[in-house]
Order: C-alpha cells, then sequence, then structure tokens
C-alpha cells in the first residue's frame, strides 16, 4: 500500500521520512521525488508492508507537522489502472542522463549551514572560475542548498567537476551537473 506525502519541507530525505513513519509498521519503500538536479520537489512515497498499517498512518499523520511543514499524507493513486508496475513506477530511481558539458556547474546538496568561507574553501583550488552563485530562497532570504559556478571555458568546468564530485561537505556528497550557461540563456531569450 502506497502513501503520498506532500508539502514535506525541501531538506526532508527519504530516510528521515522512512524513520519518522517507522512507528506505524514495516516500510518497504520510502523515495523522495527530485527534478534533475536532485532537489527535493517537497512530495514523496511510502510503500507499507501492510494496508492496515497504511491506513492507520494515514489517519494519524494527515495534516501533521513534521519539520516545521503540515504534512498532506494520502493513498497513492496509481493513474493507469491497466499497468501492474503503475504501483512500483513511483520508487523508480533510473538516473536522468546528464546534461551535455558546459561551462557552467550545477553543485547540488549543500548543507544550509555552508558560509561564504566553506564555499571559498571549496572552490580553492580550482583554477578559471569566473563566479560562483548560491541560489537564494527570494522569500526568506535563506540559501537553496545549490550553487551555479560559471568557467571560462569547458574543459576547465570538466576539471571542476571531477574534483567537485569527490567532495562532501557538513558529511553531505555534492551533487554536481553541468548547466546552461548563463551566455547561452541569454542568446536565446530577446536580444537587449
Amino acid at each position: 500500500r502506497i502513501l503520498y506525502i506532500g508539502n514535506l519541507f525541501f531538506e526532508v530525505t527519504a530516510d528521515s521520512l522512512q524513520a519518522h513513519f517507522a512507528k506505524f509498521g514495516n516500510i518497504t519503500n520510502a523515495r523522495i521525488v527530485t527534478d534533475p538536479r536532485g532537489l527535493s520537489k517537497g512530495f514523496g512515497y511510502l510503500e507499507f508492508e501492510s494496508p492496515a498499517d497504511a491506513e492507520e498512518a494515514i489517519k494519524q499523520m494527515d495534516q501533521s507537522v513534521f519539520e516545521g511543514r503540515r504534512m498532506m499524507v494520502q493513498p497513492h493513486q496509481a493513474r493507469d489502472r491497466q499497468r501492474p508496475s503503475a504501483a512500483s513506477s513511483v520508487f523508480d530511481t533510473t538516473p536522468r542522463a546528464p546534461h551535455p558539458p558546459s561551462k557552467t556547474l550545477f553543485i547540488g546538496n549543500l548543507s544550509f549551514q555552508m558560509s561564504d568561507r566553506d564555499l571559498n574553501d571549496l572552490f580553492r583550488n580550482i583554477r578559471d572560475v569566473l563566479d560562483v552563485r548560491v541560489a537564494i530562497d527570494r522569500r526568506t532570504g535563506q540559501p537553496r542548498g545549490f550553487a551555479h559556478a560559471d568557467f571560462i571555458d569547458i574543459q576547465a568546468a570538466q576539471k571542476a567537476k571531477e574534483v567537485l564530485e569527490r567532495e562532501t561537505v557538513y558529511g553531505r556528497a555534492l551533487k554536481v551537473d553541468y548547466s546552461a550557461s548563463r551566455a547561452r540563456r541569454f542568446q536565446d531569450g530577446p536580444q537587449e
């Protein structure tokens, strides 16, 4: 029996979600849905071994507060009832194709504890960096857990990607991918 859990705080992981619901019974699968950059979309799925346990979890946890957000806990409705794989498809974590190399790197899974100094340390041994921008939430003014870095050329970005992929900051492995570079985005948009 699969439950849909919505309105989750973006820092919630599959592990923390599973731990939060473990008191209701055996959970066979837990997943947070992420965007192509690996960032949480704010909802996920839990699969309970027993439908009765799932029912109890819905009764007690729907509209309850977890990590400061009021969760929505509902039975997952598979859109296509004919497909036997519909239930398992929500747990399909087949990785998406990575972006083609570009001069801009996306760096995700950054800890919210990260300071400017931590960021500078991270890039201290990386050459040919033009600019590093940490994404900030406009409403809260808080960092959103990812950054973009622009490099002189694609080769510099490739070298940096190899280095950054091996880094962990505050115990978190960085997610590094190529991003559409700014110049290309501006070219695609209206010319000033």
